[in-house]
């Protein structure tokens, strides 16, 4: 609610132009607060004006206050448009009714002003009366139909509408004007004439049809009404035209319709006399049929009702209907009663012609008319006498049913064996047949027979070109009678234009003509592609078993040089190891045996994971690790291998923080060999290796040396088996190919760039997701906690190895240092365990009786902290996964070397 103390006064509004004016002020805001009131009026004023000062209109007693409707207000408000009404009110003091007329204004400042004065009651009712006369001139203005009112006095128009414009005049040119402004004089003077005598008293009305030319040029046919009517003193004449041009002419139309269905009827009724087909009726309510008597009545049959009809009781029509149809007849004429179906089409016997034979019958039937409530309450429908169609069906039906059993035994034969039948015609040079059994790509529907047709040029165009012309010669032979039959495979575009299938095609000649010129080709095709396929995979896996095995004897051959290579310095210095005298030369001998043992082992691992390549059985163990200890632990190893001064070895690219989800051992693996490689053929400057990000999110791993670099015309084949850059370098020329089977594997990518004489760069590249920048890295295979070894004062180990050469070298290896036991099986080693308790256990894995995983299975029982180590052949992340899982604290491959035993022995015995 406003704040009424501070609100301005109307007072201060030109205050003396409102002085001088007696009406009654009233000033709001746009709340509906009553600010100020002036010149009160006491006949509308229930209390003093101060009383209503600050008072919001919203209040419900006060919605009618002063007059000022409140709805009136609001309306205001919300447009802010002035308004202006009347209202009558009772007054507060005589206890009249007065009345008073109100004009809201809207005011820029946000107020409404309410100006009331009082005004009497004929000014009141002069003001309904233009309202009323505004009303009654919108309504004939609006009427969709020219009118027009005529003053007798004067015999001049007065009122001309909208719609009587038509006949060529406005309303300002009629206004006071006669009918020879649109009629022609003849014409108005007739019309005038009975204005004139229904002025006299001799009608009242006159009501004619007449014909005027309006605008559009047309003549039209009006219905014209004139009324004779007063208003006070003054005689007027109303006039209206009804425009009837379209209802004669469809009036005519109907005549001439009605002739035309006649002729018709007659027609139609001979025309389904001939057809056997006899219309009837169907009264809803009264439950009867009814047709024309003289297009059917049984025999005797009562006479015809009063419109010539035979008339049937539904009880009646039913009987009349095969027991095994009955039932259905029914249920169609009652679900037609009911509303739920509109029409319906069925065929059944009856006897409604010989009640000694049945014949058959076709009828339809659907409503013909409805009550207002849209129930039906008439049928109409038509039963046709079909006996001799349907018996001729029947055994049609009979005869197709048998031909369609042939036919899909047929189509199941020929489908089973993919086979397509076909028909060519000589004279048209069409080949066709059945469009679901084949069609090409192109044929985007079958014919009107429901096949698929092609002319005899644009099959032989779409062979294989290479077989075209031996086909199309063949053909030719057939047509000519120089063979009986054809019988031809080649590749053809089968089912589109861009793919070749192999085809089958077998043709004959069946059909003649009288005369004896050919007629029609019959013929099958058969798409062979998968046979041909077949034989194709067949004769390469032929070849390719006759090149397997030339290569499993190049590769036996190759092996057995490559074997017999080291192995002929380890038995040769072996021997003369055993005649040396000269301490200096025994340790160039055990040198020249220790390198010919590593490239012997390095060979046997090599041919081991070159046949798991070739079986599809090379394992990864896959786990999270820190490239970066990768990268140092291969850096320290490179530099301990590499120990030329004249060659710098560094690990130079390196991002702290990388953990990548790979094979620890098959990625060390591969950089091992690119390092090895690149130290047989650098002499001097450097081995630089490392890892980066690329753009496109892949990780880079590198080899790069300066050493004597690769040839161009080598470079394509330096990932080859068996490929040596230098006949003379050592190792198997295995290391490459099995690097490039294990990046493919792992996803990525491998290559080299190389400069002849500068050096090369190995690389490879692997996928985004591989690598993280975040986390810690875990181990590939994590080994389970180690125990301690107990202290049992007298260091005494216990070696269960089934060879004797095998426990001989651990001797030599370990009898200064450690008191050894001996068990020759699984078995013997739990009881020796249990008898001694030693400090460590060496167990190897593949013993008699009980072997290695048996045997620690039973000491774990007796014992869970004892180190237990496997020494064995099998080496393979399976292997090393199942010996760690099976209760091993660590194992080492064999050979193993004395270094790496005491090593793990230390690991797991300290101080020992």
């Amino acid at each position: 609610m406003s704040n009424a103390s501070h609100s301005p006064k109307i007072s201060d509004l030109h205050g003396p132009v409102f002085d001088a004016i007696p009406d009654m002020f009233v000033l709001y805001d746009k709340d509906h607060t009553i600010l100020d009131i002036l010149h009160p009026k006491p006949e509308l004023m229930s209390d003093r004006p101060e009383a209503f000062i600050g008072k919001s209109m919203t209040e419900e007693r006060l919605k009618q206050v002063v007059g000022a409707n409140y709805h009136q207000l609001e309306a205001v408000i919300s447009t802010q448009k002035p308004s202006r009404f009347v209202f009558r009110h009772k007054g507060y003091r005589s206890g009249k009714i007065l009345y008073y007329e109100v004009y809201l204004s809207w005011l820029e400042a946000g107020y409404v002003l309410a100006d009331i004065r009082t005004v009497h009651e004929k000014s009141v009712a002069l003001m309904e009366s233009e309202h009323l006369h505004y009303f009654f001139t919108e309504v004939l203005e609006n009427l969709a139909i020219p009118v027009s009112v005529k003053s007798m006095d004067t015999e001049r128009y007065v009122y001309w509408s909208k719609k009587a414009e038509q006949f060529g005049r406005t309303a300002e040119e009629m206004i006071d004007g006669t009918e020879e402004l649109f009629m022609p004089k003849n014409k108005a003077f007739q019309a005038q004439q009975i204005d004139r005598d229904m002025l006299q008293g001799k009608e009242k009305q006159y009501q004619g049809v007449e014909k005027y030319t309006l605008r559009d040029g047309k003549e039209h046919t009006f219905v014209v009404t004139r009324t004779l009517f007063s208003f006070g003193d003054e005689k007027l004449i109303l006039n209206s035209a009804l425009d009837i041009s379209e209802l004669k002419e469809t009036q005519s139309s109907l005549l001439h319709t009605k002739d035309e269905l006649a002729r018709k009827n007659m027609s139609l009724s001979s025309a389904l006399s001939l057809a056997k087909v006899i219309p009837w009726g169907c009264d809803v309510e009264r439950d009867v049929f009814y047709c024309d008597y003289d297009a059917y009545h049984p025999d005797h049959a009562p006479e015809p009702d009063g419109h010539g009809c035979y008339v049937v009781p539904m009880e009646r029509y039913f009987a009349g209907v095969h027991p095994d149809y009955r039932q259905e007849a029914i249920r169609m004429i009652a679900e037609l009663k009911e509303g739920k179906r509109t029409e319906f089409h069925e065929t059944y016997m009856v006897h409604w012609f010989n009640e000694r034979e049945w014949e058959w019958v076709q009828v339809q039937c659907s409503v013909s008319r409805r009550s207002v409530g849209g129930k039906p309450v008439s049928l109409i429908g038509s039963a046709q006498r079909i006996t001799e169609q349907k018996e001729t069906e029947l055994a049609l039906l009979k005869a197709k049913e048998e031909l369609n059993v042939k036919n899909a035994t047929l189509s199941s034969v020929l489908g089973i064996a993919h086979v397509i039948p076909w028909s060519g015609d000589l004279k048209t040079g069409v080949f066709s047949c059945d469009y679901n059994d084949y069609h090409h790509e192109e044929a985007t529907e079958p014919d009107a027979k429901g096949e698929y047709a092609l002319t005899f040029d644009r099959f032989f165009s779409r062979i294989h070109p290479d077989y075209r012309e031996h086909a199309i010669e063949q053909f030719a032979d057939l047509i000519a009678g120089r063979i009986s039959e054809f019988h031809e495979v080649y590749p053809i575009h089968w089912y589109n234009d861009h793919e070749y299938e192999w085809l089958e095609t077998q043709s004959s000649i069946p059909k003649y003509e009288i005369n004896g010129d050919l007629r029609q080709l019959i013929g099958s095709a058969r798409v062979i592609t998968a046979q041909k396929q077949m034989e194709e995979s067949l004769r390469i896996a032929k070849e390719e078993a006759e090149r397997s095995n030339t290569l499993k004897s190049a590769f036996l051959a190759n092996m057995s040089h490559e074997i017999r290579t080291p192995l002929n310095a380890i038995v040769g210095f072996s021997e003369l190891l055993a005649d040396a005298q000269d301490e200096e030369e025994k340790k160039e001998y055990l040198n020249i045996i220790k390198n010919s043992n590593a490239l012997l082992l390095q060979l046997v691992g090599d041919i081991l994971d070159l046949s798991k390549i070739e079986a599809g059985t090379l394992e990864f163990s896959f786990a999270d690790h820190d490239l970066s200890e990768i990268m140092g632990e291969l850096e320290q190893t490179a530099r301990m291998k590499i120990s030329d001064p004249a060659i710098e070895v560094a690990c130079k690219e390196c991002m702290p923080g990388c953990t990548i989800h790979t094979d620890r051992g098959r990625l060390l693996q591969v950089m091992h060999n690119f390092i090895n490689n690149a130290a047989k053929f650098t002499r001097q400057g450097h081995i630089r290796f490392g890892y980066r990000k690329q753009p496109d999110d892949r990780w880079y791993f590198y080899v790069e040396d300066t050493g004597c670099g690769i040839p161009s015309d080598k470079i394509d084949n330096i990932f080859g088996r068996f490929v040596k850059l230098d006949a003379k370098a050592k190792g198997t020329g295995l290391g490459l190919a099995i690097s490039k089977s294990i990046i493919e594997r792992l996803g990525g990518e491998i290559g080299v760039t190389s400069v002849n004489g500068e050096g090369s760069t190995f690389w490879f590249r692997l996928p985004a997701g591989c690598v993280t920048t975040s986390g810690s890295a875990a181990e590939a295979i994590e080994s389970p906690p180690e125990s301690p070894c107990p202290d049992t004062g007298q260091p005494t180990l216990l070696i269960a190895e089934d060879d004797p050469a095998n426990y001989k070298l651990f001797e030599v290896m370990l009898k200064k240092h450690y008191t050894l036991l001996h068990a020759w099986n699984g078995r013997e080693a739990v009881e020796i365990f249990r008898a001694n308790r030693p400090c460590m256990i060496l167990m190897d894995i593949k013993m008699p009786e009980m072997d290695g995983y048996e045997a620690t299975a039973a000491i774990r029982e007796l014992s869970s902290d004892i180190p237990i180590v496997a020494v064995t052949a099998f080496a393979y992340p399976e292997d090393m996964r199942r010996i760690l899982s099976s209760g091993f604290n660590g194992c080492l491959p064999k050979p193993v070397s004395a270094e790496s035993l005491k090593k793990k022995i230390s690991e797991l015995c300290p101080g020992k």
